[in-house]
Order: structure tokens, then C-alpha cells, then sequence
């Protein structure tokens, strides 16, 4: 007697068709790496490109389908990595608190920008979400709400990073308006919560909080976002964004002072008690800076990076907020999950790791 034709349930159709494949550059950065869950999570086909860090490819095996390696400042990797997607999201790139560009910063946030763009427009990819910065947003004051822009200067913006991103993100505008690339920005502001295996300037002064390493702290405060609702947003941007549009992706101004005593209590440690006024750290940002580069040390007080503790962080979220009901979950969350991530996660897996800035 033949067999019984056996017929798959409706929720499993899906899954014998071939899924588009949606490809995050620079995923074993924190957002690329919640991205990559989000994406997961939402049962899609996630291909998960990183550049020297094989030592998290575990991690990224956990929320992705395909982990490769590619060479941003590559053509011919770009091209190889990005074949066959139908998103990217490009999210590769340094961030850098240094106040000049240096070629390694350029090679890999303009120049690869390029070759992304190149690689999507040759491949015919749907859609390129790229990862810009409200760094990239200039501004005459410190009361003014800060909203997207048509085009930006990077002649009216400091620091290495901003300036790298305002290039790369007209890149971006200038492939939809004269080359027919469908793509969107979206423009975290500082980004915090867990999924950090790369540490950043911030991510280290939690760690230190919750290590009791950090003596003193500063004045200052800025505009944080849960890594979570940006990865989100991105995710959402690839269907709901409008093609060469940008979207800020701010949350809450918080001041240092709550962001170190907020770390501390998820921790369950003392906050450090000695703060230092933003003014007088600036005196010797500038003899920081050059002492730390010409020993080759990680860059920590800088004029650029002291200065955006007290420039204007009023960045409007309204845009995305109005396309996809985008609404910033409380700090307080997110530095709880950065935290427990870092003794949880992170500190059991790699308890001797240095981390590369």
C-alpha cells in the first residue's frame, strides 16, 4: 500500500521556501550582534559577516544562520560576502573619539563604505540599511531639538568619527539620488545594553563601575539608547523606511553621574564618590590625547570626547517614532542587561581577554 502523502502544517511552509537573506556587517559589534538576534528572532535568514574576531564567532553561530568573514576595505570580500543578500545592513565600522582621521579610520568608514554600496548595487540587493550617527547632526546652540537633515557637512561637525560618517552617509544619499540604490540611515545616538563584546569607551566605564575599578567619574551627560531598540529600528527600517531618508534612533538624556550610579546598583557595588567638573578635565584633554597616541595607548579623555558631554544631546526620535511606534525602553533596563551581560556573559567566557579598542 503507498505511503500517505504527508502534507507540512501552514507554519512550516515558510520554512521549505528559500528565505531572502539579510546580511549584518560588523556583527560581532554589540549592535550588530543584537541585530542579529533581532533578526533571528523574527525567524529570518541572518548571515553574519565579522573581521578579526574569531574568538566570537560562538556567539554569533548563536543568532545567525551563516557566519562569514569579510575585509571591509576589500572590494572583492565585500562583493564574495554580500552575494546573494536581499538586505544589508551596514553596520561595520571604528568608532573613534580621536579628534583627526587617521587612514585606517578612513579605509574603513568612507572607503568601505563604497564598496558596500558597489557590492549591493552590482548584486542587486533590496534594500541597504546603513548605520550613520547623530554625531553626523550639527548644531548653534544647546537648546535646539535636533531632527534629520537633508544632507550633511562634515565641515560642521568635530572629531574623526562624525566627519568619517557625514562622508559615508552622503555616500549613501548620493547612490539613491544618481545611481538607483534603495537605501536608509538610520542614526543611533549612544548606544548602551548588553550584547557588548567589543567594549566601547562607555561599555568600559560600566565595567569598571561594576569592578570598583573607576576612582573618579565627570560631569557631562548625553543621549542613550537600549541596543535593543536601535536593533529593532534597523530591523524595521529594511521594510518601513523610506528609500533615502534618515531616522534618528535617540532615547533618554541621562547625566553621567545617573549613568555611574545606575551601573553600580546593578552591579550591587559602591558608585565611585569623587566627580570631576567637565571644565577642568578639558584642561589636559588635549595632553591626553597626545601622550596616549604617541605611546600607542587606547584613546580615554579626549577634546572630542569631552566635548560631546556637553554639547547639545536633544535629539528628536518623533520620525521613527511616527513610522514604526518606536519608543526607547528606560535606561535603567538597558544598563541592568549591559551589566549582567558583562558578569554573566562575557567575564565567564573570556575572563583574561584584552579587549582591542
Amino acid at each position: 500500500m503507498p505511503s500517505a502523502l504527508i502534507v507540512p502544517p501552514p507554519h512550516a511552509t515558510l520554512s521549505l521556501m528559500k528565505q531572502e537573506i539579510h546580511v549584518v556587517t560588523g556583527a560581532s559589534g554589540r549592535t550588530g550582534l543584537a541585530l542579529c538576534s533581532e533578526l533571528h528572532s523574527q525567524g529570518l535568514s541572518v548571515r553574519a559577516l565579522y573581521y578579526r574576531d574569531e574568538q566570537f564567532v560562538p556567539f554569533l553561530k548563536q543568532y545567525a544562520d551563516e557566519v562569514r568573514y569579510v575585509d571591509i576595505t576589500s572590494p572583492e570580500s565585500v562583493s564574495a560576502a554580500l552575494e546573494g543578500a536581499a538586505y544589508v545592513y551596514h553596520l561595520a565600522g571604528i568608532v573613534s573619539i580621536a579628534s583627526k582621521m587617521d587612514p585606517v579610520l578612513e579605509a574603513v568608514n568612507i572607503t568601505g563604505v563604497q564598496y558596500v554600496i558597489d557590492a549591493c548595487l552590482s548584486l542587486g540587493v533590496k534594500r541597504l540599511v546603513y548605520t550613520g550617527t547623530v554625531h553626523t547632526l550639527p548644531f548653534s546652540d544647546n537648546a535646539t531639538v535636533l531632527r534629520e537633515i537633508p544632507r550633511f557637512d562634515p565641515d560642521a561637525v568635530s572629531g574623526a568619527y562624525a566627519v568619517s560618517k557625514a562622508i559615508g552617509s552622503n555616500m549613501v544619499l548620493d547612490a539613491v539620488k544618481d545611481r538607483g540604490l534603495d537605501a536608509v540611515i538610520g542614526m543611533p545616538s549612544g548606544i548602551v545594553g548588553g550584547f557588548e563584546l567589543k567594549r566601547s569607551n562607555f561599555g568600559q566605564m560600566v565595567v569598571d563601575v561594576a569592578e570598583r575599578r573607576l576612582p573618579v567619574y565627570i560631569t557631562g551627560r548625553y543621549d542613550f539608547v537600549d541596543v535593543k531598540d536601535v536593533a529593532k529600528a534597523l530591523a524595521d527600517l529594511a521594510t518601513l523606511g523610506v528609500c533615502g531618508e534618515s531616522y534618528i534612533l535617540s532615547g533618554h538624556i541621562l547625566p553621567v553621574k545617573e549613568l555611574v550610579q545606575t551601573s553600580a546598583r546593578a552591579a550591587g557595588v559602591k558608585p565611585p564618590k569623587i566627580c570631576l567638573p567637565l571644565a577642568f578635565v578639558k584642561l589636559f584633554a588635549g595632553i591626553a590625547e597626545r601622550t596616549a597616541l604617541r605611546k600607542g595607548q587606547t584613546l580615554m579623555f579626549t577634546p572630542y570626547a569631552l566635548k560631546v558631554l556637553g554639547d547639545n544631546c536633544n535629539f528628536s526620535h518623533e520620525k521613527i517614532t511616527a513610522l514604526t511606534g518606536y519608543a526607547p525602553r528606560p535606561l535603567e533596563e538597558a544598563l541592568k542587561d549591559q551589566v549582567e551581560f558583562y558578569l554573566q556573559v562575557y567575564k565567564k567566557n573570556f575572563p583574561t581577554q584584552k579587549q582591542k579598542k
